[in-house]
């Protein structure tokens, strides 16, 4: 599986949606309820808490990863460079107004290594 973000918060958001969904079956079940409806301003609650759980699992999990396992050079350029801004590189991607070349996958690889060193 590759260590991105995106992927990441992808699964963190489906786990957590069949979770908070089956919690809420569970209770209707059990509290014998007529109806599943929920307010908008609930639903309003419910997003926002469940866009904060899923953040921070996210983060939790992607800092825990042990990138060293990792084969960068099986990443495309773009998974590459999500990586290395989810490392917080902010270095220059593409071509620049100093007629700065884009960053090669080579490149992308050694400063997503450099990040990892510090990262851990």
């Amino acid at each position: 599986m590759k260590p991105l973000k995106s992927q990441i918060k992808i699964d963190a958001d489906l786990l957590l949606n069949s979770f908070i969904d089956s919690i809420f079956i569970r209770l209707h079940q059990k509290y014998k309820t007529t109806s599943g409806d929920i307010s908008p301003s609930q639903q309003y609650q419910l997003d926002e808490a469940k866009e904060k759980i899923c953040h921070l699992m996210t983060e939790q999990v992607f800092y825990n990863i042990d990138f060293s396992t990792i084969n960068l050079k099986k990443l495309n350029r773009n998974e590459l460079m999500e990586m290395a801004k989810s490392l917080d590189w902010n270095g220059s991607w593409d071509c620049d107004e100093d007629g700065q070349e884009p960053i090669t996958k080579d490149e992308l690889i050694e400063s997503i290594i450099n990040l990892i060193s510090h990262h851990n």
